[in-house]
């Protein structure tokens, strides 16, 4: 059931993105020819205000089609005026970000929805438990360390900390050093330190202490709130922006290339076709509700920043154009843009089918 929501919430957010355009071009006085959802043969149609309306069989998403937008098109029954080509930059611009804006917004208002009904849960500096050694080691370092449930960490060799945030942070960028610590216990102050461990994440040697903060919930008022959702949405467009540098790097793509021959791929890399969406919404909801409807904030914001990207057929690239236009006064010719199109499609069909074939071989576990 949870895959099947995830389903229809990843159709619905593409729909939603293809809607702010939709919207954007009538508002602005350009034609458009088709809105349609789903990809495949077509179930249904029906035409209105020169519009035609309709479901295909394969209900994964939608389009919009907007005459003018491809210059290959058959434009000859649309006026000049109605043409996207025709318009001014700016016009163009704000057709071409709108879907992006429409993806945020959305992401933005499921956040606010999830923290102004359950507050949020802030790590504090108390630690709650105490993790084993990541290398097979007799004691962790937080075990050599002589740390205990109750500690409060309050400086870093000699950094002082106020946030866990910072305390990870300081950690991950030490790994196999040694380090001092000060923590507080029943009011008395300890001065200890350790060698952290070293683990692996996304090909990085990261530090390890092998400790667990406290977690406290507390409510919010209405402007925390706005500011708390708006710093999750921030940080979550940082985290999808690195994952599509991750995902589009040359190594990534190499790693892709393998899982052909009997390659692996690691899950914090790997392509996720709808498929493999659905199978990890389903592992998520059974943390809750909040837990999944932050996968859903999350996919919106990974669609903006996607579609943001600013190569051509993207929003991104017209987004660019639309600016250089502005900036330039001239118009760059979509079919010189073409060899570079083929090459990011080409890319982009490779990922997609990949990520088929990873959600179907070997499914992601989360």
């Amino acid at each position: 059931m949870n895959a099947l929501l995830t389903i229809i919430f990843l159709t619905l957010f593409v729909v939603l993105h293809e809607l702010g355009h939709f919207f954007a071009a009538r508002k602005s006085g350009v034609a458009v020819s088709e809105f349609f959802v789903g990809f495949g043969p077509k179930l249904y149609s029906f035409k209105k205000n020169n519009t035609e309306y309709g479901i295909k069989a394969f209900p994964l998403g939608g389009y919009v089609k907007i005459p003018g937008m491809d210059e290959s098109e058959n434009i000859s029954s649309y006026n000049n005026d109605e043409l996207f080509h025709s318009a001014n930059w700016k016009t163009k611009l704000f057709i071409s970000i709108s879907g992006i804006i429409v993806n945020f917004i959305s992401a933005w208002i499921i956040i606010f929805f999830v923290i102004n009904i359950n507050g949020i849960s802030e790590p504090t500096l108390e630690i709650s438990s105490i993790g084993e050694s990541v290398n097979n080691l007799s004691e962790s370092p937080s075990q050599k360390a002589g740390i205990i449930p109750g500690d409060e960490i309050y400086e870093f060799n000699g950094i002082k900390v106020d946030t866990w945030d910072e305390l990870v942070n300081l950690i991950e960028i030490n790994p196999d050093s040694r380090v001092e610590l000060k923590i507080i216990r029943n009011e008395n102050i300890i001065i200890t330190n350790t060698i952290l461990e070293s683990r692996i994440i996304n090909n990085k040697a990261t530090g390890y202490l092998g400790v667990s903060p406290l977690i406290v919930n507390r409510d919010l008022n209405i402007l925390e709130i706005i500011s708390y959702t708006t710093k999750t949405e921030y940080l979550m467009t940082i985290a999808a922006i690195d994952g599509i540098f991750t995902l589009l790097s040359p190594t990534n793509i190499k790693t892709l290339f393998s899982s052909y021959s009997g390659g692996t791929v690691p899950d914090e890399v790997r392509p996720l076709s709808p498929i493999g969406l659905a199978q990890a919404g389903s592992q998520i909801a059974a943390y809750g509700y909040t837990s999944f409807f932050s996968l859903l904030a999350f996919v919106n914001v990974f669609l903006a920043v996607f579609n943001s990207i600013p190569l051509i057929p993207l929003d991104g690239g017209r987004v660019l154009m639309s600016l250089i236009e502005g900036i330039t006064g001239k118009k760059i010719p979509e079919k010189n843009l073409y060899p570079i199109a083929l090459v990011v499609v080409a890319v982009f069909i490779f990922i997609g089918i990949t990520a088929f074939y990873l959600d179907l071989t070997n499914p992601i576990n989360l």
